[in-house]
């Protein structure tokens, strides 16, 4: 026999457990949040913080520290120079016609006496044809005086004319010797002229201009135009360099220096002061030096730009530091000093020149 039970609701915890689990997670989810919002704040803080800290450092100068050093080394003091012929001679026409050759051109090799152009002088020419029929002219009636005079000097003897006549006679072939002098130095001073019709080398060089060509018209006129030719000797090279004033005291005689051409890169030339100018540019505040250089191979061209170093001796009372310690401001040259508090200050180069060594001058970062 069935036993039946009766239908009903199905046993439940107690009502009293779900409100208390509910609380407990409530309040975790809250300690949590209140952790977390405490640690973001914590470091926001600290980021903050060290944000600060690094402006702050970022808005401090970086400086580098060197020390003076004294002047115990060879200095060397590299000028500007300019490179010129041992000699340069402009050549100009001292007659005037059109020419008639040239025999030299740029380059040449040319020895004292070599013929470089000839000039055709057909005025010249014909003043010499009116010269010498002048002259023989002259000296005809110099004949004709000279027998006069010693056929009235014989009649003199004679008493047949008289003493004023016989010293008039004499008088005019003096007179006439005179004349024959004159028409004769004039001759002479139109075929030294022509002479002159042949343009020649005044030494042995280098032919470096020539501005004319066949049929051109010269004029005796240096004024009138450029120069014909130029020669230049280059067995030895003359290089002039203006060097600052403040160097002068240390230009010798007979200093050695050598020389940097852009046209020879790996290559240097030897040189020495030949003399200096003994006296500042007032303009330039330079004294001028010339340096003779051998040139013996023909390297050295004249009018070439030319790099001249100088071993200028050491100066115990000169003290070097780096020009990016050097401060430009308020029109004059600072240089910034660490003093013993390493407290830094910048001093004028004039006023920190004498201590300067006692401290440390910094480059800025």
């Amino acid at each position: 026999m069935t036993e039946e039970h009766s239908a009903g609701p199905a046993h439940e915890p107690p009502p009293t457990h779900r409100p208390v689990r509910a609380g407990r997670a409530i309040l975790l989810l809250i300690v949590v949040a209140i952790a977390v919002a405490a640690t973001g704040v914590v470091g926001r803080r600290k980021d903050d913080e060290s944000l600060a800290k690094w402006t702050q450092e970022q808005a401090i100068p970086t400086v580098a520290l060197v020390s003076p050093q004294s002047g115990g080394e060879v200095r060397d003091l590299a000028l500007p120079g300019n490179v010129e012929a041992f000699y340069t001679a402009a050549i100009h026409a001292q007659v005037s016609g059109y020419v008639q050759e040239w025999r030299k051109d740029i380059g040449a090799k040319v020895r004292k006496g070599d013929v470089l152009a000839v000039i055709e002088t057909p005025e010249l020419d014909q003043s010499i044809a009116v010269a010498e029929s002048q002259v023989a002219k002259a000296k005809a009636n110099l004949a004709l005086a000279k027998v006069t005079a010693e056929r009235w000097n014989s009649l003199r003897a004679s008493a047949a004319v008289s003493q004023q006549t016989v010293d008039e006679k004499t008088a005019d072939a003096r007179a006439q010797a005179a004349e024959v002098d004159a028409v004769q130095a004039n001759l002479d001073r139109l075929k030294a002229q022509k002479a002159f019709a042949n343009i020649v080398a005044p030494f042995d060089g280098i032919v470096t201009v020539r501005n004319v060509d066949v049929g051109s018209l010269v004029r005796a006129d240096a004024a009138s135009g450029a120069e014909l030719f130029a020669v230049a000797d280059v067995h030895a090279m003359r290089v002039y360099v203006p060097v600052p004033e403040t160097y002068a005291a240390e230009m010798k005689d007979g200093m050695k220096a050598t020389l940097d051409l852009p046209e020879y890169p790996d290559r240097k030339f030897d040189a020495k002061i030949e003399t200096t100018s003994h006296g500042i540019d007032q303009k330039s505040r330079t004294l001028l030096v010339e340096l003779l250089a051998d040139n013996k191979d023909g390297a050295l061209f004249p009018g070439a730009f030319a790099r001249v170093h100088f071993q200028i001796p050491p100066d115990a009372n000169i003290v070097r530091v780096p020009a990016s310690a050097l401060i430009y401001r308020d029109n004059a040259i600072q240089v910034g000093v660490v003093d013993p508090k390493n407290r830094v200050t910048a001093t004028k180069i004039a006023s920190a020149w004498m201590w300067v060594m006692r401290a440390r001058p910094f480059v800025r970062g």
